[in-house]
Parts: structure tokens; C-alpha cells; sequence
């Protein structure tokens, strides 16, 4: 082949990679929400899950006074504990969401694909915050865990803990709607 030939070729090959690569990531979001939708709901303008209200908890203090009522979305499948609040660009302060894990260890989450700050909540099998990781930066993929196992997370608006006297010895409940 002569020089001319092989740079016609490689002309080719490298707009073929770019048009590919272009290609993917146009098509690559779309696939990946398309996968999102069938397990929670979202907002095909801007791909933003939405908030389903799924139960109600309140945390209540060591006097038995309720500290704080909220509306809950639960993740309860392996699919929507992975997704979580990823993509999610807003949140009222009386929302959270609940994960109920498969069993109580340490736990440890993180802050990938989420959008805003996140207070998350370790919460034990007798209903007792063990530990806050508060204000969990977004964005973020270090590990956030807990300081002693967990069978409940709950992830609520960063700075609502500190805001409303959540702390480590409180008590969740919470039930279904």
C-alpha cells in the first residue's frame, strides 16, 4: 500500500471512532433511564426520578417527645437500594427516603450520580440511630458508613439533622401508607 492509501485509511478509522463515540454518548443516557423507569418513576424531561410517598416515619427523642414527622419513599429491592436518590435534583424537607437493607451489618453508602447534599441516617433492628454521616457531599464516591451495623438507612435533605436535633440514640418509626 502506499503512504497515501494507509492515510485515507486511518482518516476513516478515526472518523469512524469519533462518530461512534458521539453516537454513544447521545444514545447512552436514553438506555440507562430506560432501565431506571422500570423501577422507579421518572420524569422523561429531565430524567429526574420522582417521588413516590410510599409510608410515614417520625423520629422521637430520649424525653418521648417527636422530634420530626417525614414522608417516605422506601427502597426495599437491590435495584432501587443501588439507585437510591441518584438523579434526584430536589427534596423537601419533610421527605426522605428508607432503605431497608437484607440484613444488619455495617453499612456503607456513597454519593455517586447525587445531586444534593444528603443527611444519611444509620438506624438499628431496635429502631435506635446508631450514626449520622451529615451534609454527605455530592457527587462524592468515598464510603459513608456507619459506625455499628445497620438494618435502615434513611438519606434526608443535608442539614435537616442538625436543624431539627436528630441524633444518635433517637428512635425511628415508621409505617407504611
Amino acid at each position: 500500500m502506499t503512504k497515501n492509501k494507509n492515510l485515507k485509511i486511518l482518516g476513516k478509522i478515526a472518523l469512524f471512532a469519533a462518530l461512534s463515540m458521539f453516537l454513544y454518548s447521545q444514545i447512552a443516557p436514553s438506555v440507562n433511564s430506560s432501565k431506571l423507569n422500570k423501577s422507579q418513576n421518572i420524569n422523561k424531561k429531565t430524567f429526574e426520578p420522582t417521588f413516590s410517598e410510599e409510608a410515614k416515619g417520625y423520629f422521637i427523642n430520649a424525653n418521648s417527645d417527636t422530634i420530626a414527622d417525614f414522608r417516605i419513599e422506601l427502597a426495599k429491592t437491590t435495584k432501587e437500594i443501588q439507585i437510591g436518590m441518584m438523579w434526584r435534583k430536589s427534596m423537601s424537607i419533610d421527605m426522605g427516603m428508607l432503605f431497608l437493607m437484607p440484613e444488619e451489618k455495617i453499612q456503607s453508602f456513597w454519593m455517586k450520580n447525587t445531586y444534593i447534599p444528603l443527611d444519611i441516617i444509620y438506624i438499628n433492628s431496635n429502631n435506635q440511630v446508631i450514626s449520622i454521616k451529615e451534609n454527605a457531599k455530592p457527587m462524592n464516591e468515598s464510603p459513608l458508613p456507619s459506625e455499628k451495623p445497620a438494618i435502615y438507612v434513611l438519606e434526608i435533605l443535608g442539614g435537616t439533622s442538625a436543624k431539627l436535633g436528630i441524633k444518635p440514640g433517637d428512635i425511628w418509626k415508621w409505617k407504611k401508607v
